[in-house]
């Protein structure tokens, strides 16, 4: 078959207006393609047509260059990333509570998370940063809005970290945790690289090591490891190193004394050798059981009762009779 006997096959019934009897015939005021010219000004017309929309799509898919796809997906479907390190305390503060209740308002994450594919898995996701969106979407049972790209290890740790720091940060010591399980893993070669790449100051992230290396006794003994600070690591170290043994047998009798109410700061007193480990301590005795405690110690002295062991009444009467024993 000819090319001319194709183009008029491909042709067949296509029609151009007729110029010099618009309106007659069928009443259409078109007339078949009869001629070869015909059928070459109505594929160019399609053409032309045809060059144009798809500039149109190409100008507006420049838009989006560069641009990640973004869906919705089942918190159940993403995972934690193997980096973090935020402590279970850091999702029973007020703060995370009212990014919950934010986010279950609005039946969304308004700002999306990062997740990467899973390899081998088909609709499973990693987190690469958000960790706290998600969960709040997970408590809520409300789908996770989130960005999708594939990011190697390092990639992944630095945009975390970088997200944190924008963010609720992490602790000391939870950055410390994370800078050295990167370590670990041989993420990063060494220290200075680790500094670099993530863009932090290398003697904040020596102390936040420092802090994440300190024995399990010495982090126990704090109310919680959330409340260490990076200045904190010299002088914990620094004792560590000169009696290991007397600094850790502080910690235990201070993990021990639970009932004891210390901030982190008396603490820290305690085990650099600041204060005495110790308070004296006199339990009141009633019927047979403890409903107080007399605690003295180098900041003075406090009475303690239990909740509900004493009405108002006995409170202003233990009031005046501690006025009349302290007069003697």
């Amino acid at each position: 078959m000819s090319i001319k006997d194709r183009l008029a096959q491909k042709t067949a019934g296509l029609t151009v207006p007729d110029a010099k009897n618009p309106g007659k015939g069928s009443g259409s005021g078109v007339s078949p393609l009869r001629t070869s010219p015909g059928q070459m000004l109505m594929v160019n017309a399609l053409t032309k047509e045809n060059n144009q929309r798809i500039a149109q799509l190409e100008e507006q898919i420049r838009e989006y260059e560069g641009a990640l796809p973004a869906k919705l997906i089942a918190p159940q479907r993403i995972r934690p990333s193997k980096w973090a390190n935020r402590l279970e305390e850091s999702f029973q503060s007020t703060a995370f509570a009212e990014l919950k209740n934010e986010i279950a308002q609005a039946g969304v994450n308004v700002q999306p998370i990062k997740v990467r594919p899973i390899k081998g898995k088909i609709d499973e996701y990693e987190v690469v940063f958000g960790h706290r969106r998600h969960r709040a979407c997970l408590e809520a049972g409300v789908d996770v809005f989130a960005l999708i790209e594939d990011v190697e290890d390092a990639e992944l740790f630095k945009a975390m970290d970088r997200e944190n720091r924008q963010r609720q940060n992490l602790s000391p010591w939870e950055q410390g945790r994370m800078y050295r399980t990167a370590l670990n893993e041989g993420l990063f070669g060494s220290i200075g690289e680790l500094a670099r790449e993530v863009g932090i100051d290398k003697g904040n992230l020596s102390k936040a090591l420092a802090l994440a290396d300190l024995p399990q006794e010495i982090v126990a003994a704090f109310p919680s490891p959330l409340e260490l600070q990076f200045r904190w690591a010299k002088l914990l170290n620094d004792v560590l190193q000169k009696d290991p043994d007397a600094v850790l047998a502080r910690a235990r009798d201070v993990g021990a004394e639970k009932h004891v109410r210390r901030t982190s700061k008396e603490v820290l007193e305690v085990l650099t050798g600041t204060v005495p480990p110790a308070l004296v301590q006199q339990p009141i005795m009633v019927g047979g059981r403890t409903v107080g405690t007399v605690m003295s110690g180098p900041k003075g002295t406090t009475v303690e009762f239990a909740r509900g062991a004493l009405r108002l009444e006995q409170i202003e009467g233990l009031a005046k009779m501690l006025e009349q024993f302290l007069r003697q």
